[in-house]
């Protein structure tokens, strides 16, 4: 067998990964070839020779139907790949198990007897064999061809149909797990170790690779594993995104059997993190700030968090007063932070935009935008974080690891908001506290905000929208305003502000989700916005704000329309904010509450339960057609143009009979 190359294939475009990859160049197994191909130890019996003489074709009936084993993608045409291309499409990673021996036998069943085709095929020593470029469409999971790849880890399946398989074939200790599919107990063969740390060298190469597959996978509550077929799993082929197994598409399959797809995901994303330490400072051996698993110590550090900004950071409250004073809308907090302390990533996610450079006049506008694709039982989250006034990482002698690579060499310039897609771990460190603030109100401090183009789906009744669209820069809204006035003269001082959030009022607030335009936005126009409140006008003349617009508020724009449309933003800025140690909080609670009940309510497997697979389910090495009916008539679900799938856009779900 070929020694692996480590060489990876998406679009016609060669990758070098930390992944023992052989790819069909390296050992001749080529699924784009309509001929069955002879692996050094078994030829598929019975392959009729091919009308042309030149091969034998694929035996399964009938014959014409399989002299070609994969077919294009929408939108992208075989003459026309790209690796651009491929990120945009591919956004589901189907997993299997192929019921064989080996990688070998796996090739032969699947491709020369049944004239199918994956994109990988992972073998008991951990060695992944690539047989297709990933841009082509694969034929290993029906409908689900369409914007997946696909891969077989080698397993015999059942192991009480035939305890005895791995005995025979020189491995006496492979293990045994039971797992419960569609509410059949199955006792199956484990993978190896090799197995499972070659496909998780692979996917962390992926994760790179292809944007547009996150770590996620089907959840039946919040962090969950789904054990059951997917209800609607045709309409779910056009939203969902992530990893899957077989069997969530049918119930006529039970792959990959007991892979553990929420350990597996979880690893790959990292570990949950707070931006900043609580404390401002690590604990002993402590290198991130992890959200704590026990409610108890989560309830704490956030109220650490909390305390950062409401009584130590003099401005910058949720979801009004930047700097502490009037009804200006401030879509983010200010946490104070130790000079040059660190600022981690809270989910894992794409750094899509940045800025480094010189400071403006009253400090740091250094920033950097994460989108984050986040699941939450059956929800779906698209939410960003940015981080405002970090310190300018061009005069650091050890710079942060995203600027060290190709996407900012190529195109990071310093005072310019470069345009990235760079992946980030959950945890890692993305910057450093800047200073930043008008005279006695500079401070070491981070502007850190949550926010996204659409209201929470499914938890509506647990945050509070409060609709400011129309009130332009400043916030209208009553329920706000009316919690801070005192004097009740329709103007927010900055000591009622303080004087508010000091006493730990902003607890009323923090679960609200003001929908309104960005600060970072230049339209509407600033000096005219604060020209008009009387807010302003009892304390500033139209020279003063205008001054002030230049000093405090020109430096930090950044949001205009090309820089939308590369974040899949809206180009007038006007978003959903969230309280983002509020959202941090919140949806770590969700895990934590279900994996509880989970497991309260989870079931002990028993041996004695155990049966045998019905003959009505199969894995890999047996079943029908795996071909998408997309290969035979045009995909009626799909509507999309190659830009629009570019810009991250769903296809509607599909509603034809």
């Amino acid at each position: 067998m070929s020694q692996p190359s480590g060489v990876l294939i998406i679009g016609g475009e060669k990758f070098h990964v930390d992944a023992p990859v052989v790819n069909w160049h390296d050992n001749g197994w080529d699924a784009t070839s309509p001929y069955c191909i002879p692996t050094p130890q078994e030829m598929a019996p019975g392959c009729p020779p091919s009308p042309d003489g030149r091969g034998q074709f694929p035996h399964g009936p009938p014959v014409v139907q399989y002299t070609k084993r994969y077919s294009t993608r929408p939108n992208l045409p075989e003459n026309k790949l790209s690796y651009n291309a491929v990120k945009a499409i591919v956004k589901q990673f189907v997993i299997h198990h192929d019921g064989c021996l080996n990688a070998e036998m796996c090739f032969n069943v699947v491709q020369n007897e049944r004239g199918l085709s994956v994109h990988f095929l992972l073998d008991n020593d951990g060695t992944i064999y690539q047989t297709i470029d990933l841009g082509l469409m694969a034929y290993h999971a029906a409908e689900w061809n369409l914007y997946s790849i696909g891969v077989e880890l080698c397993n015999r399946g059942d192991a009480l149909k035939e305890p005895d398989y791995y005995k025979k074939h020189g491995d006496p200790n492979r293990g045994t797990q039971l797992c419960k599919i569609n509410n059949n107990t199955i006792k199956a063969f484990r993978y190896t170790d090799a197995q499972n740390d070659a496909f998780f060298r692979l996917c962390r190469e992926l994760t790179k690779l292809l944007p547009n597959l996150p770590a996620d996978y089907p959840q039946s509550t919040p962090g969950e594993q789904m054990w059951n077929t997917l209800p609607n799993a045709l309409s779910e082929r056009e939203r969902y995104a992530g990893y899957i197994g077989h069997y969530h598409l049918t119930q006529q399959k039970w792959d990959p059997g007991p892979f553990d797809f929420k350990d597996f995901c979880t690893r790959l994303r990292g570990a949950l993190c707070f931006p900043m330490f609580p404390k401002m400072e690590p604990k002993k051996g402590e290198d991130k700030p992890v959200v704590p698993d026990d409610s108890t110590d989560l309830r704490q550090a956030t109220g650490d968090l909390y305390k950062l900004n409401e009584e130590r950071a003099d401005g910058g409250y949720f979801p009004v007063g930047p700097w502490g004073e009037s009804r200006l809308w401030h879509g983010g907090i200010h946490v104070i932070g130790k000079p040059d302390g660190g600022v981690f990533a809270p989910y894992p996610g794409r750094l899509v935009a940045a800025r480094m450079g010189k400071d403006s006049p009253i400090g740091s506008f250094n920033f950097v935008l994460l989108r984050h694709e986040l699941t939450l039982g059956k929800a779906k989250l698209r939410i960003y974080s940015l981080y405002m006034h970090l310190a300018d990482e061009l005069k650091s002698t050890k710079p942060v690891d995203w600027m060290t690579k190709d996407g900012w060499k190529a195109k990071g310039k310093p005072d310019t908001v470069a345009l990235l897609d760079e992946p980030i771990e959950a945890g890692a460190l993305i910057g450093h506290v800047g200073k930043v603030g008008p005279g006695d109100l500079s401070r070491s401090q981070v502007h850190i905000e949550f926010f996204s183009d659409h209201f929470v789906e499914g938890f509506e009744d647990q945050w509070q929208l409060v609709d400011g669209s129309a009130g332009g820069r400043f916030c209208e809204a009553p329920e706000i305003n009316d919690l801070i006035d005192q004097n009740k003269d329709h103007v927010l001082s900055r000591q009622e502000i303080t004087e508010f959030f000091a006493a730990g009022q902003g607890e009323q607030l923090r679960h609200m989700v003001p929908l309104h335009v960005s600060e970072w936005t230049a339209e509407p126009s600033w000096a005219e916005a604060l020209k008009a409140p009387k807010d302003f006008k009892i304390s500033k003349k139209p020279a003063e704000i205008d001054a002030m617009v230049a000093e405090q508020i020109t430096p930090g724009l950044w949001w205009d329309a090309t820089v939308a449309a590369h974040c899949r933003l809206p180009t007038d800025g006007v978003v959903y904010h969230y309280h983002p140690v509020a959202f941090i909080s919140w949806y770590k609670n969700k895990l934590i509450e279900a994996a509880t009940a989970a497991s309260k309510n989870r079931e002990k497997l028993d041996d004695r339960d155990a049966r045998k697979v019905p003959p009505t389910i199969t894995d890999d090495r047996e079943g029908g057609s795996m071909r998408s009916a997309a290969d035979v008539a045009e995909d009626p679900c799909n509507n999309l143009t190659l830009e629009q799938m570019v810009q991250g856009f769903d296809a509607p779900e599909c509603t034809s009979k």
